[in-house]
């Protein structure tokens, strides 16, 4: 969205059946999924809309699923709740309650609510859709600092119920923990923010959900179609992630500009350790070049330093290789085309970009050849200048080991 999720606390609910009395468990849904809003930031005039439209979807939502959403925008007069979208109507749910406000990017909030939501609406598989800020893997070195840009991670919460983007953020391995204590892997993890497809992020999700769809660059404010959208997350079609991508894309084109969208993907990480291990083969390559300079190079974006500092970032992992790969990798190249095949497993391109964000998709050669879908940070001599230090912070990720940037 965008410019660009808690104590662990288990709450046991139950019912009396009419015979005996007895506490019974609830009813196995075949799927739930959650949508984790992040609005008390400058995106929050935007939360109402997305949420009318959330419980317009749930009208084509059979009773064998779950919609879940937690809602939490500027508002001093609404605390932060939990509210299942049912048959057009938000049922706001009485068993988790909050008195005052709290940071949503708090991983101990975070990590309760999202437990309770399983308990409390139990399924076969479970999605969640992360509604809000984000800048991919980029990080700090405390999960919820206080920043002074928007440029960290996913959701940022100012904490004054303000429409304001200096607050605490989530970083991505502090999200990879919070799901690593929920009491189920999810099937996907959908990134309604910006900077979300990152080869970064799935290896630091990879054993907490099987599917990361999302987009690699900025995303529009007004965020995803989620009436035409929110009924496909509910498909048991094998390749679901498809018509959710397809019905975006369209969407998006048809409601803006002649041509314009936003790049889309689906990242399978069962397949992330293989394109690791084929992308450590070639690192060294890209490591030669400083600033990838004379080149035509891909990125979707540019990495914001507390410090005011900005430098290109989010580079297409397949174009720095058309570009930079020569006649001696051949055989690497070969491999990790294949292991791409089998990482990002379904990929819109976009030729246009929607708004005046400083990045024009129809300045790149965007191709089969030049297009991945996912981004991909490699260390430069630019990064020097920003604090923090992305060729330091980047040490943080599993990625930075698995594909030999750090020991």
């Amino acid at each position: 969205m965008k410019y660009l999720l808690t104590a662990f606390c288990a709450f046991v609910l139950f019912s009396c059946s009419k015979d005996d009395d007895k506490p019974t468990t609830p009813q196995l849904a075949s799927r739930t999924v959650i949508i984790y809003i992040s609005g008390e930031n400058s995106l929050s005039s935007f939360a109402p809309g997305d949420l009318k439209e959330m419980t317009e979807a749930s009208k084509l939502i059979d009773s064998k699923n779950h919609l879940v959403v937690f809602f939490d925008n500027a508002s001093t007069r609404e605390m932060p709740y939990i509210a299942e979208l049912k048959n057009g109507e938000v049922v706001k749910d009485t068993g988790l309650q909050f008195s005052e406000d709290f940071y949503a990017s708090d991983p101990e909030k975070m990590r309760e609510i999202l437990t309770y939501i399983m308990q409390r609406y139990p399924a076969k598989s479970y999605g969640i859709d992360l509604w809000g800020h984000g800048s991919g893997w980029f990080i700090t070195a405390d999960s919820i600092a206080t920043t002074k840009t928007a440029s960290r991670a996913y959701g940022i919460d100012n904490g004054g119920n303000r429409s304001y983007d200096s607050g605490k953020w989530i970083n991505i391995p502090s999200l990879a923990k919070v799901f690593s204590q929920l009491p189920q892997p999810f099937l996907f993890v959908m990134g309604d923010c910006c900077f979300f497809q990152c080869v970064e992020t799935a290896y630091e999700l990879k054993d907490c959900t099987q599917y990361i769809i999302g987009s690699p660059s900025e995303v529009p404010g007004d965020g995803a179609a989620y009436r035409e959208v929110l009924p496909l997350a509910f498909s048991e079609s094998a390749d679901f992630y498809k018509d959710i991508i397809d019905k975006s894309e369209e969407f998006t084109i048809e409601t803006n500009y002649d041509k314009s969208g936003v790049p889309l993907s689906c990242m399978f990480t069962g397949g992330v350790e293989r394109f690791a291990a084929a992308t450590a083969r070639l690192m060294p390559r890209l490591l030669m070049y400083d600033n990838f300079e004379g080149k035509r190079v891909i990125y979707y974006g540019q990495f914001v330093a507390d410090n005011g500092r900005k430098a290109k970032g989010y580079y297409d992992p397949k174009n720095l290789l058309k570009e930079y790969a020569t006649d001696a990798d051949a055989a690497a190249l070969a491999e990790w085309n294949q292991a791409l095949g089998q990482f990002v497993v379904y990929s819109k391109m976009a030729s246009e970009w929607l708004q005046n964000t400083g990045v024009d998709f129809t300045d790149f050669d965007v191709n089969e050849q030049t297009f991945s879908g996912v981004s991909m940070f490699v260390p430069q001599p630019m990064y020097e200048s920003l604090s923090p230090n992305p060729n330091e912070t980047i040490k943080q990720m599993k990625w930075a080991k698995a594909v030999g940037l750090t020991d």
